[in-house]
C-alpha cells in the first residue's frame, strides 16, 4: 500500500506527462515520466496505457504494443487499450489479432466511429501507414 503522499506525487507527475505527449520533441520526456510511475505503482492502469501511447507518438510501437498488453491483462475491458492493440497489431500485419483487439475495443464502450476507421482499413487491406501517415487514426488514441 502506498502512502497518500506518494499517491500525490505519482499523480503530479503522471499530470506533468501527458502535456508533454502533444509537444514536438518532449514525448520521450513523457516516456522516462511514465516508465517511472509504472515501475513504482503498477496498478495505475491510466499511466501503463499511456505510456503505450507516448511509445506510440516515439515511434517504437514494439514498446507500446507491450505498455497495452500490461493494461489489458490487469482490466482486460480497457477499450483505449484494445483499440491499442487492434492498431498495433494491425501496423504489424497480424490482421487476425487486430479484429479480435478491435471487437473486445467495441465491447468495452470504444466509440463505434472511431473503431469503423480501423475495420475498414482491415477490410480493405491497405496499408495501415496510410492512416497513421495523414493522420487519420491520431485522435482515436487521445488518452486525455
Amino acid at each position: 500500500m502506498i502512502s497518500r503522499k506518494m499517491w500525490g506525487n505519482i499523480r503530479s507527475l503522471y499530470e506533468q506527462a501527458l502535456p508533454l505527449m502533444k509537444e514536438p520533441g518532449t514525448v520521450p520526456e513523457a516516456v522516462e515520466k511514465l516508465k517511472l510511475i509504472v515501475k513504482v505503482q503498477p496498478g495505475f492502469h491510466e499511466a501503463t496505457y499511456a505510456l503505450g501511447y507516448a511509445h506510440f507518438l516515439n515511434g517504437e510501437l514494439d514498446e507500446a504494443i507491450i505498455a497495452w498488453n500490461m493494461t489489458v491483462e490487469a482490466d482486460p475491458g480497457n477499450s483505449k487499450a484494445n483499440f491499442g492493440l487492434a492498431f498495433g497489431h494491425m501496423k504489424n500485419g497480424d490482421y487476425e489479432a487486430s479484429r479480435r483487439y478491435g471487437r473486445k475495443a467495441l465491447e468495452g464502450g470504444y466509440p463505434e466511429e472511431k473503431l469503423r476507421k480501423l475495420f475498414e482499413e482491415l477490410d480493405s487491406l491497405t496499408s495501415p501507414e496510410d492512416m497513421y501517415e495523414d493522420g487519420t487514426i491520431l485522435p482515436a488514441f487521445d488518452p486525455v
